[in-house]
């Protein structure tokens, strides 16, 4: 038994445009086909087609949704879960990129006031490595650093 259409009012023209608008949006879901069309609105494909406006919003709306403009629910729901995800293991990242900061803060307080009490000026070492054609390796900067590895013992002043 063949299905039975009514006739397409302005008003029904206009409405079902308005719900292309929202299916381009992704607020009606992620599957668009003339016949869920037929369905929902009691109209057959070709007197949807027939309507250049329908038309124009149908092909609208299946751009939007096939060109990856518009993400379903669950699409963002992974998204969005992703980002918090990430955005935890950053923050894990940053805290201990701070902790690096403050322990390595506190090691050039350490290495300035040994170098205060040999009676050298901070200025005078706080210069650039003469060329000598190679950079010193880990273990000599480790070996030359290791005198200031001492605690800075407290001073009388507050």
């Amino acid at each position: 038994m063949a299905k039975r259409f009514r006739r397409m009012t302005e008003s029904d023209i206009k409405t079902i445009i308005a719900d292309l608008d929202r299916w381009a949006l992704g607020q009606l879901g992620s599957k668009l086909t003339w016949a869920v069309l037929e369905e929902r609105f009691s109209f057959s494909r070709q007197s949807l087609q027939a309507k250049s406006e329908i038309k124009a919003a149908y092909d609208y709306a299946k751009q939007s949704l096939s060109g990856g403009l518009v993400k379903t629910k669950e699409q963002a729901t992974k998204e969005n879960e992703d980002l918090v995800s990430e955005l935890s293991r950053l923050k894990l990242e940053l805290k201990d990129y701070k902790r690096k900061e403050l322990l390595w803060m506190r090691r050039w307080q350490q290495i300035a006031f040994h170098i205060r009490q040999k009676g050298i000026q901070v200025q005078a070492v706080d210069k650039p490595i003469p060329e000598r054609g190679k950079k010193p390796t880990e273990n000599e900067t480790a070996t030359i650093l290791k005198p200031f590895d001492r605690e800075i013992p407290p001073s009388g002043r507050i």
